[in-house]
């Protein structure tokens, strides 16, 4: 299948997955009686949650430090914020998570690391953020008492990414026997597209740096711990602006459901997904629906607006040559121009 068959029936699938759960929430729902609770929701409730979500990303922003320290690269946390807003952004509005291919050329581009080191960074971001996202579903449904399928799909996706854990750590503690692996799959290939696999393959095992050492793997495991903290602040104090009656657990519950739908590749910012996955799960806890349409947009629009809203802001300083008019000289050929112009006057 050639790449532009490829993109087609990504976009195709995006759009259909989309469509889809976007029928099935608005089928259900009044939107005119969520906007008139949504206009009433007090304004420190807003406030509130607008500084976890800014929490949120600046410890993501540190936690990407740590992975690249891992990987031995280094990058400064408020240099990564930026870049790390622009690409959630540009994930608000690409579908098929398009915004991560915006921040791995962004850091080649400010950092000089190579792209498939990033790679590998982004994947391991992904399996620490599904590790606690589980424990966070299994927890929640312990909490609230849930024994059904909440239950059982937070024991799935624990168990699933403790084998994922395993696996990443195997690959990163043993890279040569990584490397010797693809390097026999691919060695039928062309020379050049078998080195650049080759080359390709022992960049992304070295983002999963993190994975090496279990002193480096504790501090970003705490550091993902607390990143979901912050996220689990901004649902709770929504859910008091709105006066819900549900418990610590519940929205332990309501967290873990909402990013996981969030993470659905197919959808730009969890459209559709996010809305009548975590709608659900709500009215299994127990949440009216006359309470939890409202809330469950409020949530969304905190997740994507401020975020995307960030990334229009540092959209300039992420990519800086694609914004400069001129390409500026080296410092070599500034000091040639200079003495030319000196000569001739």
């Amino acid at each position: 299948m050639t790449q532009r068959r490829q993109t087609i029936l990504r976009l195709v699938i995006g759009t259909a997955a989309t469509v889809a759960f976007l029928w099935l929430f608005l089928r259900t729902v009044h939107l005119g009686d969520a906007w008139d609770e949504i206009w009433s929701l007090p304004g420190w409730s807003i406030a509130a949650a607008t500084g976890f979500v800014l929490l949120n990303w600046a410890i993501i922003a540190l936690r990407w430090r740590y992975l690249f320290s891992a990987a031995r690269y280094r990058a400064r946390a408020r240099t990564l914020f930026p870049i790390l807003s622009v690409g959630a952004g540009a994930n608000n509005v690409l579908p098929a998570r398009g915004g991560d291919l915006l921040r791995i050329e962004s850091v080649r581009e400010r950092y000089k690391i190579p792209p498939f080191v990033t790679a590998g960074t982004l994947f391991a971001e992904r399996l620490l953020d599904g590790i606690v996202l589980s424990v966070w579903i299994l927890m929640g449904a312990l909490w609230v008492g849930e024994r059904g399928a909440l239950l059982y799909a937070g024991i799935a996706l624990s168990a699933g990414c403790v084998l994922g854990i395993g696996l990443v750590a195997y690959a990163a503690t043993r890279p040569e026997r990584v490397e010797e692996l693809i390097w026999r799959l691919t060695k039928r290939l062309p020379d050049r597209w078998h080195s650049r696999i080759g080359r390709w393959t022992a960049n992304f095992v070295e983002g999963l740096g993190a994975f090496r050492a279990r002193k480096t793997l504790v501090r970003v495991l705490w550091t993902s711990v607390l990143i979901w903290l912050a996220d689990f602040g901004m649902y709770y104090v929504i859910g008091l602006g709105y006066g819900l009656d549900m418990s610590v657990g519940g929205y332990f519950l309501l967290e873990g459901i909402g990013n996981l739908a969030l993470g659905v590749p197919a959808t730009a910012a969890g459209l559709g997904s996010f809305d009548y996955l975590t709608l659900v799960a709500s009215e299994q806890l127990g949440v009216p629906k006359s309470l939890g349409v409202p809330y469950v947009l409020t949530v969304h629009a905190m997740v994507v607006i401020p975020i995307t809203l960030l990334g229009i802001v540092f959209l300039r300083w992420a990519f800086p040559r694609a914004f400069s008019l001129r390409r500026s000289p080296e410092p070599g050929q500034e000091a040639q121009v200079k003495e030319r112009i000196y000569k001739e006057a």
